[in-house]
């Protein structure tokens, strides 16, 4: 039986380490040339190619290629060794004419067995490619725009580097998701950011779905110029208003890279220095507009607030219960659309059920498409009696976008098989008592002594005395001072605002604490991150400013009011500046990152004697 056991963890470990073991082979090519560029199309391996055959190029002139590159590593790992090889195929292409050209499957025998590439489509366009050189790949530019600096003019146009903000529909119905996507295109070199303001969404709910710490630019095509295009955030928008609601625009001041002239210089002085100087550039991503329209009229009474494409699926959490124990019925709305904004449904149990608080678990996920998922209400229960029970079937209507009309759902009868309890559960109400008549009179009721007590006056009596009335007041006293206590403690934590103020300093320390951990590890991305999340928790808290209103000139308008000192507020909004700047910038050192935190701690310090 050892030996047995032994042989299948043997064969376990080999199916384990072959399965890990899958190779790879991909293809490289930009999605998006000029007209008269050349550029490479390369095919990747990670494993020892047997065989290779070589794909076809249509629309395409091939200028070199196919030239074999072979990349060897090895990593060492608790003192074992593994080796890993990258073996690549590369070509030089160039366009023949406008239009589409395509590069078909290549294949390649890698320990056996045969790996085939995916088709590539490559559009050509007439205009220029973006300035970064024949070379520059579709493959993802992390950080800046690697684009050549802008000419000695030093003109930097809005057709050179612009904001847009694009939404997937800009008509629909109230509730119906929205993808919005803000998007910077570029022809010339980035080399960083400064002042950005994302845009606003009034009357919508909104959710970033996608926020990359690192800006990857790649190709796109506009109006038949190549630009170097990064997604900067996108999200899911539910519109919860109706009309044409406008969204406040995205802004931006990006750092351009300009070459400028050459003064007498020498040829050292250009291989040395290459005379380049930054250039502000303000862009505006612009007002945008969307319609949305209310839901049509008569909506069934079974209406959840869902828009989209839903299913509906009930079931028991138990097949069989107990009388006076505890069941649930389970009703799960699943598809694509608002599903966090949608309603229970109602759900009707037997009379001799007792139903309590419902309860919501979610399963969904933000995407391209919205929010796809499903969504549980559970439906806690308890049966008082035994027998055989159905509960009627659930109905559950949403609005079909695609349809245009309201859809009604219907689940089937549940039937619940309720056995004989064990007894009556602990907190169980009883409904009726059981009355029982007094009898044997004689005996229960005694005889009652008829004329006078013979009672008489002994000692001193306590109530009505001086030492009972202090003390009566004393306690009145005490009842009085503690009845204000309650109430008062009572009142500050139901102020959430003052709350809020009280706490804001401790918060902001907490994250403090958290960034000055991440600047001992010189982690530059996620400490800025922490101090931006602490001075605008701390601002948002000290001043009871919503979240989604955190806009510099609210900020700035709000501290006046309070009669913050035009010193501290400028201090701040620069601190804030700095930290949003450095974000979405590039290198640095730690002496920078000390420099910040210490502003940071002395400007929350300043403030909290301020306020």
């Amino acid at each position: 039986m050892r030996y047995l056991k032994g042989v299948f963890t043997v064969l376990l470990l080999l199916v384990g380490s072959m399965a890990f073991a899958q190779n790879t082979f991909v293809v490289d090519a930009p999605k998006v040339v000029g007209q008269d560029e050349a550029f490479r199309v390369v095919f990747t391996a990670d494993g020892d190619i047997e065989d290779f055959t070589q794909p076809q190029f249509t629309g395409l002139e091939v200028l070199a290629g196919p030239s074999q590159s072979k990349m060897m590593s090895t990593q060492f790992i608790n003192g074992k060794s593994s080796k890993s090889v990258e073996i690549s195929y590369t070509y030089i292409v160039r366009p023949v004419a406008e239009g589409v050209a395509k590069i078909s499957a290549a294949s390649a025998t890698i320990g056996g067995k045969v790996y085939t590439t995916k088709e590539m489509q490559v559009e050509v366009v007439k205009g220029a490619a973006s300035n970064g050189g024949s070379q520059q790949q579709q493959g993802q530019v992390t950080g800046s725009a690697q684009q050549q600096p802008r000419q000695a003019s030093g003109e930097v146009s809005s057709r050179d580097v612009f904001l847009q903000l694009s939404f997937s529909k800009t008509k629909v119905v109230k509730g119906e998701p929205i993808i919005a996507t803000l998007k910077l295109y570029t022809k010339v070199g980035i080399a960083g950011f400064e002042d950005i303001k994302f845009p606003v969404f009034d009357g919508f709910w909104s959710q970033e779905i996608e926020s990359p710490q690192n800006i990857n630019f790649v190709r796109e095509n506009v109006d038949n110029q190549i630009y170097s295009a990064a997604v900067l955030r996108k999200y899911v928008l539910l519109p919860q208003q109706t009309g044409e609601l406008s969204v406040k625009p995205a802004e931006m001041i990006c750092q351009v890279q300009v070459m400028t002239a050459p003064r007498g210089r020498s040829i050292f002085d250009d291989f040395f220095d290459q005379g380049y100087q930054i250039v502000k550039k303000r862009v505006n991503s612009g007002n945008a507009v969307i319609k949305v329209s209310p839901l049509p009229a008569g909506a069934p009474a079974s209406f959840g607030q869902g828009v989209g494409n839903f299913s509906l699926k009930v079931a028991l959490s138990r097949d069989s219960v107990k009388a006076h124990e505890a069941g649930s019925v389970i009703v799960t709305v699943q598809g694509t659309g608002n599903l966090n904004l949608i309603e229970a449904p109602k759900v009707q149990l037997p009379a001799d059920f007792e139903l309590y608080d419902v309860k919501t678990s979610n399963s969904y996920s933000y995407g391209a498409n919205g929010i796809s998922g499903s969504k549980s209400f559970e439906f806690p229960f308890i049966p008082r009696s035994e027998g055989v029970f159905e509960i009627p079937p659930v109905e559950y209507s949403y609005y079909d976008i695609k349809q245009g009309k309201y859809v009604t759902l219907k689940s089937e009868p549940v039937e619940v098989n309720v056995a004989k309890g064990d007894g009556v559960a602990v907190g169980t109400v009883v409904q009726g008592i059981s009355k029982q008549a007094v009898a044997s009179l004689g005996e229960d009721i005694r005889y009652i002594l008829q004329g006078a007590a013979g009672l008489g006056k002994k000692g001193h009596f306590f109530v009505g005395s001086w030492l009972f009335f202090v003390l009566l007041a004393l306690l009145a006293t005490v009842y009085a001072v503690l009845y204000w206590a309650l109430k008062k403690r009572a009142k500050l934590r139901g102020d959430v605002v003052r709350t809020r103020n009280r706490k804001a300093n401790k918060v902001a320390r907490t994250r403090l604490k958290l960034a000055k951990s991440y600047m001992e590890q010189n982690l530059r991305s996620p400490f800025y991150e922490e101090v931006h999340k602490a001075l605008l928790g701390y601002i948002s808290d000290k001043l009871a400013i919503p979240f989604a209103d955190m806009q510099r000139d609210t900020i700035k308008e709000t501290m006046e009011a309070k009669g913050v000192s035009e010193a501290n507020i400028a201090a701040f909004l620069q601190v804030l500046e700095d930290c949003e700047m450095a974000r979405y910038s590039f290198g640095g050192d730690s002496g920078e990152i000390s420099t910040q935190y210490g502003k940071a701690v002395e400007i929350i310090s300043a403030l909290e004697d301020e306020l």
